[in-house]
C-alpha cells in the first residue's frame, strides 16, 4: 500500500479539468486500498466534500511538513498558479520523499513560466498528456527519464443514468443540439462558437446551441447579449446530473479551445458516444484524431461552423466518430488504465527510496 499526498490548489467556485484529474486519481487509488490525502485551498469546499465522500483525507496546505503525515510520495497537480507546485516540492524535500508533478495546464495560462519549469526540473517524475507537452519540457531541460506520458479518464459523477431525452424535454429542444461545456473564457473558444452559430443556422436553422459552465471573462454577459437568440441557451454552472444529461442529449460536442493540452470534456463526450469538434492547438492532433473520433479545424468561426455543419448534415459520420471515441476511451482512457500508469511509476519511485525492510 502506498501513501500518496496530492497537492492541488483548486478553482473554487468552478471545477476545472486538472482538479477533476486530481480528484479521480485520488478516488481510484483509494479504491485500490492505497492511503490518499489531499492538501487544497481552504476556499475549495466543493473539492473537500467530493474527496471526503470518496474516502480521501482532506486538509489545508500546511506551512511546513507535518512529521506525522509523512507520505511515500507527494503528487502535485496543475500549474496555472505556481504556489502549490512549489509548496509540493518543499513538502517533498522536507519529508525526503519523491515528488511527482502533473502540470495539466497549457503554458499559455501559466502565471509564472520559470517557476513551473523549475519545479518540473526538480521533480522525480513529470506526467505529460501529449508528446507535444513532452517536447516543451524536454526543451526546458527536464530529464527525459523523468517524463511519462499518460492520458486522463472521464469525470462523470452523476447520481443517475444520463437521460438525454429528459434534458431535451426540460429545455424544449427537438432539433439538432450542439453543446459547449466549460468555463466561458476566450481561450476556451465560447465566443467562436457563438459567432459560428449564425453560419450554422444558414444550413440548419433548427439547431440549438447549449452552453454550460461558469462565466469566467468579465464581459461574458455582454458577449451573450450581442448574440441573443432563442436558439442559444446559456445554463451557467450546472450540477453533475444536468451535465451528464446534456452530454447524452447533444448531437455534436464543440469546445474550440486554443490553450488546452487534453480537454477532459472531450473524454466525457466520447464516453457518451458523441463526436468532438475542436480547433487546432499544440498537440491537438494527438488528442482529437481528425476524421476518426472528431474534427479539427482552424480557430475561426467559419471553420468551426463548417465542421459543425458537416456533422449535423451526416448523422452516420457523427455516430461513427462518437463510437470510435467511446472505444478509445474504454481501451485507453478509463480511470483504471490511467491509474495503472501512475501506479507503475509510483512503485518504481517508492522502491528506489525504501529501506531494506521496505520502509522509508
Amino acid at each position: 500500500m502506498t501513501h500518496v499526498r496530492i497537492v492541488h490548489r483548486g478553482y473554487f467556485p468552478a471545477r476545472a479539468g486538472a482538479e477533476a484529474m486530481a480528484q479521480n486519481l485520488a478516488e481510484s487509488l483509494a479504491r485500490r486500498g492505497h492511503r490518499v490525502g489531499l492538501y487544497c485551498s481552504s476556499m475549495d469546499e466543493e473539492s473537500a466534500r467530493w474527496m471526503t465522500g470518496a474516502g480521501v483525507g482532506v486538509g489545508v496546505l500546511p506551512a511546513s511538513a507535518p512529521p506525522a503525515e509523512r507520505p511515500d510520495l507527494v503528487h502535485a497537480f496543475d500549474c496555472v498558479w505556481p504556489d502549490y507546485p512549489q509548496a509540493a516540492l518543499r513538502l517533498a524535500r522536507e519529508w525526503d520523499v519523491p515528488l511527482v508533478f502533473t502540470p495539466a495546464s497549457a503554458a499559455g495560462v501559466w502565471q509564472d513560466r520559470e517557476a513551473v519549469l523549475d519545479v518540473a526540473r526538480q521533480a522525480d517524475a513529470v506526467f505529460v498528456l501529449t508528446e507535444a507537452e513532452r517536447r516543451l519540457f524536454l526543451e526546458a531541460g527536464v530529464d527525459p527519464a523523468a517524463l511519462h506520458l499518460n492520458g486522463q479518464g472521464p469525470q462523470l459523477s452523476a447520481t443517475a443514468a444520463p437521460d438525454g431525452a429528459a434534458f431535451r424535454a426540460r429545455h424544449g429542444i427537438d432539433g439538432p443540439m450542439v453543446l459547449f461545456l466549460g468555463r466561458k473564457m476566450r481561450s476556451k473558444g465560447y465566443h467562436l462558437l457563438l459567432q459560428a452559430a449564425r453560419k450554422v443556422w444558414a444550413d440548419h436553422p433548427e439547431a440549438r446551441f447549449v452552453f454550460a459552465g461558469p462565466d469566467w471573462d468579465e464581459d461574458c454577459a455582454e458577449v451573450f447579449a450581442a448574440h441573443r437568440d432563442p436558439r442559444i441557451l446559456d445554463l451557467g454552472m450546472v450540477e453533475e446530473d444536468e451535465k451528464a444529461d446534456a452530454l447524452a442529449a447533444c448531437d455534436v460536442f464543440c469546445l474550440p479551445s486554443t490553450v488546452d493540452i487534453f480537454p477532459l470534456v472531450f473524454v466525457e463526450a466520447w464516453v457518451n458516444g458523441k463526436p468532438v469538434v475542436s480547433v487546432t492547438f499544440d498537440g491537438g492532433d494527438e488528442v482529437v484524431r481528425h476524421g476518426v473520433d472528431g474534427l479539427l479545424c482552424e480557430p475561426d468561426p467559419d471553420a468551426v461552423a463548417a465542421s459543425v455543419v458537416r456533422l449535423l448534415a451526416d448523422p452516420a459520420e457523427a455516430a461513427a466518430l462518437g463510437a470510435a471515441g467511446r472505444t478509445r476511451t474504454e481501451r485507453e482512457l478509463s480511470w483504471d488504465a490511467v491509474t495503472d500508469r501512475y501506479q507503475t511509476v509510483y512503485d518504481r519511485l517508492t522502491a528506489r527510496t525504501a529501506g531494506p525492510a521496505g520502509t522509508p
